[in-house]
């Protein structure tokens, strides 16, 4: 069992345990009162149950259906009502009309292979990326007018590059955290479109 703040949260073997990457996104959010928020590849549920403070709805989705039993499981631990749960490798199931004022997303961002479903929580592919930019290509078509998200990437992603891709989707983006642990350096990129934050 973890605990973030007053809030419990169940961790199995084979679903992604909250760490310092999960941790630099929580302590973080930029959700408003009211907002409707994606948490995307909520594993234990860290994010959404954090989001859940504010937004007025929160829909929390993952590849793995393990992690969303276990999300549900701490969604029931912490008596949380706003959460929606769906099964969804990025985008896939969701549908183009939800639309949302802020994505939040801790990706699999080290530049290995993962085998099982626990390894690909943190497995991104060649130099990490792979994940990321297919969520970069797709997640502006699920943002409102004043939407925005916020990212976790590490200094092995080529961070600079990531930024200038953001921008030129017609975002505005800042290193809103950052944190140095062993072998990287963590940043959170907090990314929206021109005039909202």
């Amino acid at each position: 069992m973890h605990y973030y703040r007053d809030y419990k949260i169940k961790t199995i073997r084979d679903v992604y345990r909250p760490a310092e990457d999960s941790l630099l996104l929580a302590d973080n959010q930029l959700v408003k009162e009211g907002d409707t928020v994606l948490d995307m590849g909520t594993g234990t549920g860290i994010q959404a149950i954090i989001a859940s403070e504010k937004a007025s709805h929160v829909l929390a989705v993952d590849v793995n259906p393990l992690a969303l039993k276990l999300a549900e499981e701490n969604t029931r631990l912490n008596n949380i009502g706003n959460i929606e749960l769906r099964e969804s490798n990025l985008f896939r199931d969701l549908k183009k009309k939800e639309k949302f004022n802020i994505i939040l997303f801790n990706p699999p961002y080290l530049p290995v292979k993962g085998k099982n479903m626990l390894e690909k929580a943190w497995s991104g592919g060649e130099m990490g990326r792979e994940v990321i930019d297919d969520f970069i290509c797709e997640f502006k078509a699920y943002l409102k007018s004043e939407g925005g998200m916020q990212l976790v990437v590490s200094s092995l992603n080529n961070p600079g590059e990531i930024m200038e891709e953001l921008r030129e989707h017609g975002l505005s983006v800042e290193v809103t955290a950052e944190q140095k642990i062993s072998f990287e350096k963590l940043l959170l990129l907090s990314c929206f479109k021109h005039g909202n934050k």
